[in-house]
């Protein structure tokens, strides 16, 4: 065994393989059927359960999704099947071997072709193999043995001869009831940081719900003086007037079904009155060159930020086109309205670039208008939206501009709204930084549960016990059950054969 060249075995163990714990191999270690012997158009809504890789996780089975085929198919794939208990690993994906065991809901089924099963000899617990394949000992021999340059994959030979250590038997029990009662506390611990994402998220929403009602500066209010709402919006709509042309002076007004409470010293205002411009990008799909203007779409614009990583790119003579009607600039706000809704970033760059049609850019009427503002508005709106009267489409949601020249934004002081951005920021960057902590803590736990892992099969989790069968002994036993199966194999073979003649 390769790890040997690190660690020595304690006393009574041995280097072995997993073929090594189950009693015949070509029979106990197997995978699903070739792909044309199983197809996706087999699959029924009832009958034998299939298995497919979806379903395998480290530890754990997912028990959904699952799809069937008839008996009758399922008895042609009788040497691809499973029974409950027994032990699968994935053989395909990222990462590779994932194992599990069978769920006793599922008490027979078929595997799929990139699934192996292993049936570990009776005298082995299916969960000493399990935890024994998701440990690193295997997943570092498994990453050598990789095949596939776009689907990583492995073949059934390596899971066979996959080296491992091989304890005594009571150490084996031992082991396992030491893991089940460390693990358990890991998946706790795991279970409360699954938990924390969500409180993060509504936080952020609670933040947000905050800003736009004026709950976040209540306490400021009371001791700061600010420049009157309506004085403000004149200015803003004697700005706008002097933009927009003719065909837009008239704002629209707001609806009134999109308020909630706000403080007494705001006003509702519809977007269109703090707007120079709200339009889409080009609505046909241009033709695409290697370099050129950079073309951004929903998939360009994620986190509040604006990524020009992997965007297309048009030609200079299309921009000359496309770029008067919707011409991104600096400080304008651009959200997604196709597509994944709702994303939204002001642009922070003096870059020229063109948009598609599933965004749209928001022009501010004047320099009084805090897009910074604006964006929290139209975050809190995109979290609370009404999908049945809002979001018009059904294969891909779209949100038409002409709700979002209506929305009611709840106009605050303008020096309330620095102060309402500044808290928004900070509260924000104080969520960035918990999902960061999140993050690390999540691999601290990975990494424990590789670590117990580790000390259980160097012999370190549990003490040895110098009166143990020595797993020799074990492996010898399963060899001398494997020749006798051979043997009335064979024998049965032969009274077939002979009754075949006669």
């Amino acid at each position: 065994m390769a790890q040997q060249e690190v660690v020595k075995l304690p006393k009574g163990w041995i280097e072995g393989t997993a073929s090594d714990l189950v009693l015949n191999p070509k029979n106990d270690i197997v995978d699903g059927p070739f792909g044309s012997n199983l197809k996706a158009s087999e699959y029924t809504d009832s009958g034998t359960p299939i298995v497919r890789i979806q379903n395998v996780k480290r530890f754990r089975f997912v028990d959904k999704n699952i799809h069937f085929v008839t008996d009758g198919k399922a008895e042609q794939l009788k040497r691809h099947s499973f029974k409950a208990g027994d032990v699968l690993i994935t053989k395909l994906g990222e990462p590779l071997g994932l194992a599990c065991i069978a769920p006793k809901r599922l008490e027979y089924g078929i595997i799929v072709a990139d699934i192996v099963r292993a049936r570990p000899y009776a005298e082995i617990s299916n969960k000493f193999m399990t935890y024994l394949l998701n440990s690193k000992i295997v997943i570092e021999q498994i990453s050598k043995h990789t095949k596939g340059s776009t689907r990583a994959r492995i073949n059934l030979g390596v899971v066979r001869n996959l080296e491992i250590p091989i304890p005594p038997l009571p150490e084996q029990k031992r082991i396992v009831e030491k893991l089940d009662s460390l693990m358990s506390q890991v998946d706790t611990i795991q279970q409360r940081l699954n938990n924390l994402p969500n409180i993060i998220k509504h936080f952020r929403q609670s933040v947000l719900a905050a800003a736009v009602s004026g709950k976040l500066t209540e306490q400021w209010r009371k001791g700061n003086d600010v420049t009157n709402v309506k004085s403000s919006m004149s200015d803003i709509l004697s700005a706008r007037s002097e933009i927009v042309n003719a065909r837009n002076k008239v704002p629209e007004h707001h609806l009134k079904d999109e308020e909630y409470p706000i403080d007494n010293s705001w006003e509702w205002v519809s977007l269109d009155v703090l707007s120079s411009k709200i339009v889409d990008g080009v609505h046909h799909k241009p033709e695409y060159i290697e370099e050129g203007i950079p073309f951004m779409s929903v998939k360009d614009i994620k986190n509040g930020k604006i990524s020009f990583d992997f965007c297309k790119y048009i030609s200079e003579k299309t921009h000359k086109e496309i770029h008067p009607r919707c011409n991104p600039a600096r400080g304008d706000l651009l959200i997604t309205k196709s597509g994944t809704i709702g994303r939204t970033a002001i642009i922070d760059t003096d870059d020229v670039f063109d948009l598609f049609v599933s965004v749209a850019l928001i022009k501010p009427a004047s320099s009084d208008v805090n897009m910074k503002f604006i964006d929290i508005a139209l975050r809190k709106w995109v979290n609370g939206i009404d999908v049945s009267s809002r979001v018009v489409g059904t294969a891909i949601k779209n949100l038409h501009l002409r709700d979002m020249r209506v929305l009611a934004i709840p106009f605050a002081p303008i020096e309330e709204q620095t102060e309402i951005v500044r808290l928004v920021e900070q509260h924000f960057a104080l969520a960035d930084t918990l999902e960061k902590h999140l993050k690390n803590a999540k691999q601290r736990v990975d990494n424990l549960t590789q670590s117990i892992l580790a000390k259980a099969f160097k012999g370190e989790l549990v003490p040895q016990d110098p009166n143990d069968e020595p797993a020799e002994q074990l492996l010898a036993r399963i060899k001398a059950a494997r020749a006798e199966a051979e043997q009335l194999e064979k024998a049965a073979k032969k009274v077939k054969s002979k009754s075949a003649k006669s």
